[in-house]
């Protein structure tokens, strides 16, 4: 979108402020008025931060399933929820709550090894697990790239359900600069449409961004992304936006199994008429 001079068109600027696993968590850059629009892993993480004293909104969603998800080598005999108990399951401490919450929305004993184990799959490879939480926008791409024959899913897939990229910003922000962000969002739906329609349009742009950067991950990785655009909710109201009834009766549904209580009114928690 910025490339294409699209926010340009539209009459608004958009300079990044990248945060990141060694940076800042993006919801605190936003709250100290670092940025205007943030990204989100997910609903999970506005929703506790709003209970810290934050007082965020979400406006849309870049995906409609979020890319956390399950791995595993391709001769574990993995194809549903029931495959995963008893086995063996890499992760880092704060995937625990999502992996339980599978296992509860299933319902299946929570009856796995833990297996601690940080984003790199090699432990995966070596035999140490049987499957390991992963992003399914990297981990099986890049053994994929090695000629290692992997599968994925997505969370979602096993009825863990919640949208990924959540886009948001403050409450008051939204309250006084309506317009703006109407303007801003248009311009990026235009890029994310533009992507769709070109994915490998975007490859020059990381070159001149970074001379070492990864162009077969890259390439793969980003159709892995817009693979998790759309949905039947999209096709009907567009790409982006973030269904109210889908939040209260799949996403929150989620959460509670992932042992959240006190969930705010959805009401309170979206604000999908800026999209």
């Amino acid at each position: 979108a910025d490339a294409n001079g699209l926010f340009t068109t539209q009459g608004v600027t958009a300079p990044f402020v990248y945060s990141g696993p060694n940076g800042r968590p993006v919801d605190q850059i936003v709250r100290a008025g670092e940025a205007d629009v943030g990204v989100a892993a997910d609903e999970l993480q506005l929703i506790q931060a709003n209970r810290q004293g934050a007082d965020f909104v979400i406006l849309g969603a870049m995906y409609q399933r979020s890319p956390n998800g399950f791995l595993w080598l391709a001769q574990t005999p993995i194809a549903a929820p029931r495959d995963l108990v008893g086995k063996r399951i890499g992760l880092n401490s704060g995937d625990r709550a999502r992996v339980n919450a599978v296992f509860r929305i299933n319902g299946l004993p929570a009856d796995y090894q833990a297996v601690p184990m940080g984003l790199d799959p090699q432990p995966l490879v070596d035999g140490a697990a049987d499957v390991m939480t992963c992003y399914v926008t990297n981990q099986p791409i890049r053994l994929q790239l090695q000629g290692i024959a992997v599968r994925s899913v997505p969370y979602s897939d096993f009825g863990l359900k919640s949208y990924g990229g959540v886009l948001f910003a403050s409450r008051r922000y939204v309250e006084t600069n309506r317009d703006l962000l109407t303007h801003y969002f248009a311009g990026l739906l235009g890029g994310v449409d533009a992507n769709v329609a070109d994915p490998n349009a975007v490859l020059p742009m990381l070159k001149a961004i970074d001379p070492n950067v990864d162009l077969a991950y890259s390439e793969a990785g980003n159709r892995a992304y817009n693979a998790l655009l759309d949905s039947d909710y999209t096709k009907t109201h567009g790409r982006l936006m973030i269904d109210p009834a889908f939040v209260e009766g799949q996403v929150y549904p989620s959460y509670i199994a992932a042992g959240e209580t006190n969930l705010p009114p959805v009401s309170q928690l979206l604000d999908p008429t800026v999209m």
